[in-house]
């Protein structure tokens, strides 16, 4: 055999495995950066900030106006802003599928639902105000998707899903 036609399949050998060991590095990044985006999903729910917003939210009175909420105390308010915010902040990253759409229903769907069903009217409100349609776009984006699937299918707890679930090594 010629000893050019062996470093040219030598040569050629090691381009395609540096092409293979590329793509598995890509998939593995691509991997890791959507663990880390579901970790920082869960963390920005860890703080007693937001599940203070988020109990202020909650136990707000249906149909708000403007008023009530531009009334609270300043620390009410900006905690219902952080949620807020926050739920933007994962509309964009859902949107962009930087976070799992059926993670994100699995674990929030029903706060998200909630907290825009307790401030759609004044989130209108407030883009009136600013005439600013774009204001809180992910939120309502994020509230309205995750609408269509409860429409699609009622939710199941979790509990009666997965009742026979077992955990198995692998």
């Amino acid at each position: 055999m010629d000893l050019s036609l062996i470093f040219q399949i030598i040569s050629n050998a090691s381009i395609i495995v540096g092409i293979l060991f590329g793509l598995l590095n890509l998939r593995n990044f691509r991997a890791m950066r959507k663990r880390e985006s579901t970790i920082l999903m869960l963390n920005s729910f860890q703080t007693s900030e937001f599940v203070r917003g988020l109990l202020l939210i909650l136990n707000l009175p249906d149909d708000i106006d403007n008023q009530y909420i531009d009334n609270l105390p300043k620390d009410e308010y900006i905690a219902i802003y952080m949620v807020v915010g926050t739920w933007e902040r994962l509309g964009i990253l859902v949107y962009r599928r930087e976070v799992d759409l059926d993670l994100f229903d699995d674990a929030y769907s029903g706060p998200v639902i909630q907290s825009w069903q307790k401030l759609e009217s004044y989130i209108r409100d407030f883009r009136a105000r600013l005439d600013r349609d774009t204001a809180f776009e992910w939120f309502q984006w994020l509230a309205e998707r995750m609408k269509e699937r409860e429409e699609d299918e009622q939710p199941i707890p979790a509990y009666e899903a997965y009742r026979d679930w077992k955990y198995t090594v692998k």
